[in-house]
């Protein structure tokens, strides 16, 4: 009879998450994240295998954190242009450590080597699913009439997530809301 975990496996991957973003794949040392999440060498490679896979499945629990809460504000706002404002302003509004820190797959798809077509998979992925959350909003708005039927919906899916990767990375080598909140009033003129 299997012997019940000692720890909470979804918490020790929130915490092995919260490595990988604060230091990045290469630089996250089994002996931080071990200390980190509370477990043993043996635990983790019985409940996530080794460190990639590690890696991999707290690259996931980001995205679906992150996708989650995303379609949650595009969906909870009174309009779509409502929520894409929430979401730009609020990127605007991040602390200076929050901008340092950055996005994690952001972070992942630079810090990767080129060939890693694993990681490159997941990402691109992440993408087309980041992408249709924004579609789903933006042709929720042409029902509604608060954005023209004319409008390309794909591409601007498209531009909103460019504008989002932009303005974390551009966050993230230098924290200037001001500079930010500009971007963000230029990206709602598609709403106009």
């Amino acid at each position: 009879m299997a012997r019940a975990k000692a720890f909470d496996p979804a918490r020790a991957l929130a915490k092995a998450m919260t490595v990988f973003w604060r230091l990045g794949y290469e630089h996250a040392s089994m002996d931080v994240l071990l200390r980190e999440m509370g477990i043993a060498k043996q635990s983790l490679y019985d409940t996530f295998g080794d460190k990639r896979a590690l890696y991999l499945q707290a690259l996931a629990h980001y995205r679906d954190e992150t996708n989650a809460r995303t379609r949650e504000v595009l969906e909870s706002n009174p309009s779509v242009r409502d929520g894409f404002a929430t979401l730009l302003f609020g990127l605007s509004a991040e602390s200076r450590a929050q901008h340092a820190r950055g996005c994690l797959l952001l972070s992942a798809n630079m810090e990767r080597d080129t060939g890693d077509a694993v990681i490159a998979g997941f990402l691109r992925n992440n993408q087309v699913q980041v992408e249709s959350i924004f579609g789903d909003a933006l042709r929720r708005a042409q029902s509604t009439g608060e954005l023209p039927a004319q409008q390309d919906v794909t591409a601007l899916a498209r531009y909103f997530v460019a504008t989002i990767q932009g303005m974390r990375a551009m966050a993230r080598l230098r924290s200037d809301r001001r500079a930010l909140e500009q971007i963000a009033k230029i990206a709602l003129t598609v709403f106009d």
